[in-house]
């Protein structure tokens, strides 16, 4: 510790290199489908927020529907009064006299046409709410779902690479011996230490993609940044959970179960509440009541006595006219011109989950394809290598068709992991595209 140096920083310093060297030797956390899928928005601030939106909107629905009960009053009252007053025949006199009463009521002051379709309304927007929260859970799954076939892929890359490295590494030991007892030319030996030196390089910028794939899919499961992720499975295989092949029907499942069209669809409703709010609730008159029971005493100059029984009994019923009520035409032509926006806006809302279906289809397709066609490339680089290597064991000068070989094999086999990674990607965005991320298959 330096003169000066407080001893609070000092223990920092020790705590903050502690630290680093615990993330140096953390070990990898290996994780699988169904651990991501459990994981993924379980501590999700998006899912929170949704979740407490709907708790909130289900509270709102539950107030708007007890305006409907009455309010129930208990209690007394105590009043005094000293100097002028005026009587009911007009006179003005001095006067002192005290009051009080002790007893419980019941009031009601309804505006049944608004309470109703306003509780109605409500409800609306708590189904709102609740189809919110499931497309917020759906977005983050499906957030999940992608990065973890990221993960697969940066590992299986990792794999391609450190696999072809090892070769090359193996080869040049070979040469390297051949070369001191003359039966290999230098040049040769040159050309695979340059390929090894690439290979490593490829290696170092795959092992970088595979910890920054890892970081990411730590974020999203809101793990610790340095938790050093890696996939349960190492294999990388196409996972088909929906035939691609029936757009038109996937377009018309996904228009129907889609949280967003859901939610719309219950967004209009409330609109379609409020208009009928709007234009029907003011026809309906208010009504207000009330009754009290108790007891009511006092008098003049300090008398405490005369106490007896009481009741009061009040019903009125009325319309109200004019804005807020009947004939306000301006509220409603709002509440109409806002239903038929809600119309056209679930036209847009329909026309944009299609468009995802299709581009996810059209993908899932695709990139099935292109597997298929990755899939022959290998094999065929596979051959071509093994050739190359049998007459490298036999013959000298073959050395530039042997990496040219190697090279092939790993570009193929590269292209088959992205093939693949984008088809299983595809298919849980189509998946997602018809409203259901759940991807208990994939775990198979």
């Amino acid at each position: 510790m330096g003169l000066g140096e407080p001893v609070s920083v000092f223990m920092k310093r020790i705590f903050y290199f502690w630290g680093l060297a615990m993330v140096a030797q953390a070990e990898p956390a290996f994780v699988d489908w169904p651990t991501v899928m459990r994981l993924a928005g379980a501590k999700n601030e998006e899912v929170a927020l949704a979740r407490m939106q709907h708790q909130r909107a289900l509270l709102d629905c539950d107030q708007a529907w007890q305006r409907f009960w009455p309010s129930l009053t208990i209690g007394s009252q105590f009043r005094n009064h000293e100097g002028r007053l005026q009587d009911v025949v007009g006179n003005v006199f001095d006067v002192r006299k005290e009051q009080y009463t002790v007893g419980a009521g019941v009031q009601v002051d309804w505006v049944p046409g608004d309470m109703y379709y306003g509780a109605l309304v409500v409800k609306q927007k708590a189904l709102v709410a609740e189809h919110a929260l499931e497309k917020a859970r759906l977005e983050v799954l499906r957030s999940a779902a992608g990065q973890y076939f990221d993960l697969l892929a940066a590992e299986a890359a990792v794999d391609v690479w450190r696999e072809d490295l090892l070769v090359m590494e193996r080869y040049s030991n070979q040469l390297g011996n051949a070369v001191q007892v003359g039966t290999a030319f230098r040049s040769d030996l040159l050309k695979v230490e340059t390929q090894q030196a690439r290979l490593q390089l490829q290696l170092k910028r795959a092992q970088e993609q595979l910890g920054m794939a890892a970081a990411r899919l730590a974020e999203t499961l809101r793990l610790p940044p340095e938790a050093q992720l890696r996939p349960a499975k190492s294999d990388l295989i196409p996972m088909r959970v929906i035939n691609s092949s029936a757009i038109g029907d996937l377009v018309s499942k996904a228009q129907l179960s889609r949280p967003e069209i859901k939610a719309m669809q219950a967004r209009n409703e409330g609109l379609r509440r409020e208009e009928e709010r709007v234009r029907i609730g003011p026809r309906i008159p208010t009504l207000q009541a009330g009754y009290t029971a108790g007891g009511l005493g006092g008098g003049r100059n300090g008398s405490s006595g005369n106490f007896g029984e009481q009741q009061d009994f009040f019903v009125g019923l009325g319309w109200k006219i004019g804005p807020g009520g009947l004939f306000d035409s301006a509220r409603q032509k709002a509440a109409a011109t806002s239903r038929e926006s809600g119309v056209l806006e679930m036209q847009r809302a329909k026309a944009s989950v299609g468009r995802d279906v299709v581009e996810a289809a059209l993908r899932s397709q695709s990139n099935e394809d292109q597997i298929q066609i990755s899939e022959r490339a290998v094999k065929a680089a596979e051959e071509m290598s093994s050739l190359a290597t049998e007459r490298q064991a036999s013959q000298v000068g073959v050395v530039l068709e042997f990496v040219l070989a190697r090279e092939d094999l790993a570009r193929a086999r590269l292209d088959r992991v992205r093939a693949v990674t984008e088809f299983n990607k595809a298919q849980q965005d189509l998946r997602c595209a018809l409203g259901d991320a759940s991807g208990a298959e994939f775990g198979r």
